[in-house]
């Protein structure tokens, strides 16, 4: 005879399983295995809760509590987080979580009902290595996460018929987020003149060897300290090295009424830049377009630079490709730029962000599109575009002899990943990795932030 009881329940899932299946069923099914028998159980017995079923690529499992519920989902998720894990097929194993408190049905070992439904919609709903809860289960899940959830707004689901809050699980050290507020707090903000006569603004912070960050698409040396996608990596550099940034020309806190705006300009401020901190040699931290400026620099001045840590890099922007979609994409995206990017409600700003960090919150996302305004004005930002979207640097790739990192993620919807891999390909002295993220900068709440962030300051130690 079924009956009805209140249960904390979770719903896992296997991001790209289906994917996965075609490239060997065998192997992954024997990881999935593993996984649930090592791994999943183990916790879950742990916090007394019980895993109901496995579903072949997720698990259905109740708590007697929500605060086990929520215990439960942060340490399988943290221990799936660490870099060298061996949940491999041969990428690594990611899940999504979903959690909720409700009314179940149960019959035998199965339960049935609105509390499960929700926890599978809140699953799906979950990015890849994330945790996505009702407001219900954090309520009486109690205080001691508090400080680590972040409110995603009101989510509609098919089948649910009333609206449900939702939060996220915020996995950054707390430490970190100390950190970072430090750096923000106490960085010295300073000018430098280019030959030109413009206005640079640079900053320096942190202590140890130094890291020049070469100027990427649009910032501010200021709000740049909260972007979801820079903040964290600059962070942990700067708690190593002493890293050296700066705003190009036409945006953040350098000057906007540049008369010539040219990628070649870009090259020399990053010369102007490395002589004002008085560096004569370092590594470049290059992210997006940056990772463009910082190879001609390096074939330029090979003496002044040791290494190149490339970020979602491309050799070649959307008007130089061969695809008649990315010169119309690149045409379309430059005029919507130039039209709306000042206006009130950050609609081309909003889209802007959600296709540079996806993966962060949506209150990260909302905040970043409300800095970008602040970086640039429309007028410069047609100007920025036209440059960036010309760029073709492969003439010059053969002659970058220093060794550099290329970074990319798998899914990155701001520059394809083939983008990193032509870079790769051109450079004499690289390594190439793919991330499983569709970040094109990667901010720490991506269950890929840890292996990324070990291989950057790997890298920047050896050659620094």
């Amino acid at each position: 005879m079924s009956q009805r009881r209140l249960a904390a329940i979770m719903s896992l899932d296997v991001v790209g399983f289906s994917r996965m299946m075609q490239g060997g069923s065998k192997l992954l099914l024997k990881t999935l295995n593993t996984l649930y028998r090592d791994l999943v159980t183990p916790i879950v017995e742990q916090k007394s809760g019980r895993v109901v079923k496995l579903l072949g690529d997720g698990a259905l499992i109740e708590f007697p509590s929500a605060g086990n519920a929520l215990e439960a989902a942060i340490a399988i998720q943290t221990e799936l987080r660490d870099p060298d894990h061996h949940y491999l097929v041969p990428e690594r194993i990611q899940l999504r979580a979903g959690l909720h408190v409700g009314d179940v049905t149960v019959d035998g070992d199965d339960i049935f009902g609105d509390g499960v439904n929700i926890a599978a919609r809140l699953q799906s709903a979950a990015e890849p290595g994330g945790i996505l809860a009702s407001k219900v289960l954090c309520d009486l899940a109690g205080a001691d996460y508090a400080k680590r959830l972040r409110r995603e707004g009101l989510h509609t689901f098919k089948g649910i018929e009333q609206p449900i809050e939702v939060l996220s699980f915020n996995f950054t050290d707390e430490h970190v987020s100390k950190s970072r507020a430090n750096f923000a707090k106490t960085q010295e903000i300073r000018y430098c003149k280019t030959d030109d006569n413009i206005s640079l603004a640079w900053s320096s912070v942190g202590d140890g060897p130094p890291v020049v960050k070469a100027p990427s698409w649009i910032g501010h040396l200021e709000l740049d300290w909260r972007n979801p996608g820079k903040a964290p990596i600059y962070t942990s550099i700067a708690n190593r090295h002493r890293l050296v940034r700066f705003d190009a020309r036409l945006n953040g806190l350098s000057d906007w009424d540049a008369e010539t705006c040219t990628f070649e300009r870009f090259v020399d401020d990053l010369e102007t830049v490395f002589d004002a901190a008085d560096i004569r040699r370092a590594p470049i931290l290059a992210i997006s377009q940056g990772s463009a400026v910082a190879a001609a620099f390096a074939a330029r001045r090979p003496d002044r630079v040791s290494a190149i840590v490339m970020i979602g890099g491309f050799p070649v922007g959307r008007a130089k490709r061969t695809s008649q979609k990315d010169v119309e994409r690149a045409n379309a995206i430059k005029q919507m730029m130039t039209a709306g990017w000042d206006d009130d409600y950050p609609s081309l700003r909003d889209l802007m962000a959600q296709i540079i960090v996806p993966g962060a919150s949506q209150e990260e996302r909302r905040q970043y599109a409300e800095d970008m305004r602040k970086m640039i004005s429309p007028e410069n930002m047609g100007r920025y575009r036209g440059v960036i979207d010309n760029i073709d640097i492969s003439p010059i790739l053969s002659k970058v002899e220093v060794p550099c990192l290329v970074c990319h993620g798998n899914s990155d919807r701001m520059q394809p990943v083939e983008q990193g891999r032509l870079f790769a390909k051109g450079l004499p002295n690289a390594k190439f990795i793919a991330y499983e993220s569709s970040n094109h900068t990667i901010p720490d709440n991506d269950p890929e932030w840890p292996r990324f962030e070990r291989d950057a300051l790997a890298f920047l130690a050896e050659h620094s």
